[in-house]
Parts: structure tokens; C-alpha cells; sequence
């Protein structure tokens, strides 16, 4: 697909239009399913924040069901739209000053803030998994005396790939932002238990709840696609990335910086398949294989 790149565009006619499914246009490609599938979601992500596709809701573009069904609209807008002209993906550098001004604006905008910063930087500590990020348990991360576990482990029920797996809470600042979050719950009452144990927080309580104190759901992404997804938590991370000024930011792409962040601090290819769950040494060549940059900017500025 790199040699012969197929527009995300025809694609998205194939699964959309002619009713195929992501395996079988990948078969014909010769590439990966989730190729595909990542480069029709990208175009419709593009679409909706160029404000294309109208009323769409940006969670429907998660499920395939719901792309048919809006089908008139989003091929409607997807053709009336230059793929090469519209926004590009998301590029903002996730370091760790862009990281605390991207927290200072999401304090300033939002009610679940606390909520909202501690996933961010869970997130960037852990390189998890969406549906493992809303797995995870306050006992995945306090132990009884209610200390923060700065080596934990990703339980085998939570890992997407169902292998237990090193979990590293690493971060100061992730660790402050997930105790100010705990905080905000203990004075709600949201997952109480026994006092003097956890912080008097249910260990078996999800680490993180929605506004209302419920888990984030996890489920099947669709009838005929059992591999499971949290959407609403999918939605969440969405908007708090909106909100913290990264507008398009993406988890996968919050993945991919942590996995190549990872490198630059020594992992080498065992690692990162054992650290961020990978089930092959070529998932994670995808995942730290940085985009093809332009002729001009390569050129430009040498000396």
C-alpha cells in the first residue's frame, strides 16, 4: 500500500458503498485489515473536523453499522472534498511542556478535569489500550496501604490481547494527576469501600468512572466484529483532547508517540511488544514507523 498507495476514498466506496467488509478489501490489497480500516477512519476523522459531514456524530464513525447507515452523507461529503486538501492528522508533539499547557486549558474548560488530566497522562505513562485504559481497577494502581504502585501489572482480564503484562506507573506528574483525581472521588463518594484500605476506594472499583460514577462500558465494536472498544470512553478522550487544544488527536496517535518515546529511552523491539501488549514484532514497526516526510522538507534548511 506504501509503493501503490490506494486513495482512503476508494476505500471507503468499498466498504461503504459495495457493502465489502475491511478483510476482504484488505485481502485484495495484500495488506492488514486494520490498515484498512485505520486509513477509512482517518479520512472520516479529517472529514468531520473540516465540519463535512453535517450532524454526523463524531462516535458514529467507530462503528461500521452506523458509517452505512449515514452512508449518503458522508459519501456525499467525502466526494465533494479533496482528500489532499483537507485538514492533515493531528501533529502535535506530546512532550511534557505541550502536555501541561494542553492540562492548564483543559482545567480552564471542563467539569471532569481532574477525570480528564489523569487519562491524558495515563495514557502517556502507559501507552494503553483504550478498552485497557477503562479496564483498569483502582487496585491496579493502589495497593492496600493506599500507596500508588509504581510497578503494577496489567491483570490478563484487562489486556486486550489477554497476556498479563508489565504496567508502569512511572510519571510524577501522572501519578499527582491520578491522585487528584482519587481525591475528587473520595469526596463524592464515587467506588467508596473499606476505610483505611485503598484510600477507602473498592480496589475492585474501575480507576476511572464517567460523570455519573459508572464504568466506562467495554463491548463487542459490532455484531459481526467481536474485538472489543469502549466508545464512550473513546468519545471522552476525544473531547478532553479538543478541550486541551490538540484538535484530531486520536488515542492511537497519543500510542504511537508513547511507543516511539519509548525508544528513544532504549526499548528495543521485545520490549515495546511486551510492554504495550503487541501480539508480533511487526505491529510494532507499524506503530514507531513515522510518516513519509515531504521532497521539500526534507531538503529544506541543511546547513
Amino acid at each position: 500500500m506504501g509503493r501503490n498507495p490506494v486513495h482512503s476514498m476508494n476505500l471507503l466506496a468499498s466498504v461503504v458503498e459495495d457493502g465489502r467488509t475491511y478483510k476482504e478489501v484488505a485481502a485484495d490489497l495484500g495488506v492488514s485489515r486494520s490498515t484498512v480500516e485505520r486509513r477509512i477512519k482517518g479520512l472520516l476523522r479529517r472529514l468531520h473536523q473540516s465540519q463535512a459531514l453535517g450532524t454526523v456524530r463524531a462516535d458514529y464513525l467507530d462503528s461500521l453499522p452506523a458509517i452505512r447507515q449515514e452512508r449518503e452523507t458522508i459519501m456525499a461529503a467525502a466526494r465533494a472534498h479533496d482528500e489532499d486538501k483537507l485538514p492533515p492528522p493531528c501533529c502535535v508533539v506530546l512532550d511534557a511542556e505541550e502536555v501541561a499547557a494542553g492540562a492548564r486549558r483543559l482545567r480552564a474548560s471542563c467539569r471532569s478535569a481532574n477525570r480528564d488530566i489523569a487519562l491524558i497522562y495515563t495514557l502517556l505513562c502507559t501507552g494503553l489500550k483504550t478498552m485497557e485504559l477503562a479496564r483498569l481497577e483502582v487496585g491496579d494502581y493502589l495497593d492496600e496501604q493506599g500507596d500508588a504502585r509504581r510497578r503494577s501489572m496489567l491483570r490478563a482480564g484487562a489486556a486486550a490481547n489477554g497476556i498479563e503484562r508489565p504496567l508502569f506507573f512511572g510519571s510524577a506528574k501522572a501519578v499527582e494527576s491520578i491522585d487528584n483525581y482519587l481525591e475528587e472521588r473520595i469526596r463524592r463518594r464515587l467506588g467508596v469501600g473499606v476505610p483505611n484500605r485503598f484510600r477507602g476506594l473498592d480496589p475492585t472499583s474501575r480507576l476511572f468512572l464517567t460523570e455519573e460514577g459508572n464504568p466506562f462500558r467495554v463491548m463487542p465494536r459490532s455484531a459481526t466484529d467481536p474485538r472489543l472498544t469502549s466508545k464512550y470512553l473513546q468519545a471522552t478522550l476525544r473531547l478532553a483532547f479538543a478541550r486541551a487544544g490538540w484538535i484530531g488527536m486520536t488515542a492511537q496517535q497519543v500510542r504511537r508517540q508513547v511507543a516511539l518515546a519509548m525508544e528513544r529511552h532504549g526499548a528495543d523491539r521485545a520490549q515495546l511488544q511486551e510492554l504495550l501488549g503487541l501480539r508480533s514484532s511487526r505491529q510494532v514497526h507499524r506503530l514507531t514507523s513515522l510518516p513519509p516526510v515531504a521532497l521539500e522538507e526534507i531538503a529544506r534548511e541543511l546547513v
